[in-house]
C-alpha cells in the first residue's frame, strides 16, 4: 500500500498534469477543433493503463493456477476490474475525440469496434465469476479465462486494428514535444500511481474478506 507521502505526490502530480493539459497545452494543430482535440492526452494514458492492468491481472491469474492461493485470484479480479474501468474510459474519451475529429461519437472504426469487443470480454469475465458459487472452481475457470483476455488485449487493442485497411485512426500518429509531455509525463505516471493504490486497496479488502470467511 502507498503511504501518505505517495498518495499526496500522486494527487499533486495529477492536479499539476491536468492543469498543464487544460491551461498550458497549446491547441492540437491539424484537427477540426484544435482546442478540444487535446483530450487525446487523456485518451492514450487510459488506453496504456488498461493494457498494463490486463497484464497485471494475467500475472495474478497465472500465480493462482500455480499456487491455488485464493488471494492471487482476488488480486486478478481486482486488476481486471480496473482494466475494465480504464477500457471503458478509453472508449468514452475516444468517443469525444471522434466527435471532435470525425463528427460522430461512434463510427464503428476498427479501433472503436475492437475496444467494444474488449469490453464485452471483460463483461463476460464478471458474468462468469458470478455464475459459479464454488470458490475454487470459480478461481480456476476465471484464471484461464483471464489469460485468454490478456492474449486478446494486444490483439484487439493494437495488432488487428493496425492491420485493417479502412480506419479513421492514423496509423503513424505523431505528436509534438508538448503533447508527448502531456501524455507521458503529466498524465500517465500519476494515473499509473493511482491504479497502483486502488489495486493495493482492492487486494487489502479481499484479504480481509477471505480471512473473515476463513478461506485463506
Amino acid at each position: 500500500m502507498l503511504g501518505t507521502l505517495g498518495k499526496g505526490l500522486i494527487a499533486v502530480w495529477m492536479a499539476a498534469g491536468l492543469c498543464y493539459v487544460f491551461l498550458k497545452l497549446p491547441p492540437a494543430v491539424g484537427f477540426n477543433d484544435p482546442e478540444l482535440a487535446r483530450i487525446v492526452t487523456l485518451h492514450l494514458p487510459c488506453a496504456y493503463t488498461a493494457v498494463i492492468l490486463a497484464f497485471v491481472a494475467g500475472w495474478h491469474a497465472l500465480r493462482y493456477l500455480k499456487t491455488r492461493a485464493l488471494l492471487s485470484d482476488a488480486k486478478a479480479q481486482g486488476a481486471a476490474s480496473l482494466a475494465a474501468l480504464f477500457c471503458l474510459l478509453t472508449t468514452v474519451t475516444g468517443s469525444f475525440f471522434a466527435r471532435v475529429q470525425w463528427g460522430s461519437y461512434w463510427n464503428w472504426d476498427p479501433r472503436q469496434t475492437s475496444v467494444f469487443l474488449l469490453l464485452l470480454i471483460y463483461a463476460a469475465y464478471f458474468v462468469l465469476r458470478s455464475s459459479i458459487e464454488d470458490e475454487g472452481k470459480k478461481a480456476a475457470v476465471s484464471a484461464v479465462y483471464m489469460i485468454f483476455a490478456v492474449v486478446m488485449t494486444p490483439l484487439l487493442g493494437y495488432i488487428i486494428p493496425r492491420a485493417m485497411p479502412q480506419s479513421l485512426h492514423p496509423k503513424m500518429a505523431s505528436f509534438d514535444a508538448t503533447y508527448r509531455l502531456g501524455i507521458y509525463v503529466a498524465i500517465l505516471p500519476p494515473l499509473l500511481g493511482l491504479t497502483l493504490w486502488l489495486n493495493g486497496l482492492s487486494a487489502r479488502i479481499e484479504t480481509l474478506r477471505l480471512a473473515r470467511e476463513e478461506l485463506l
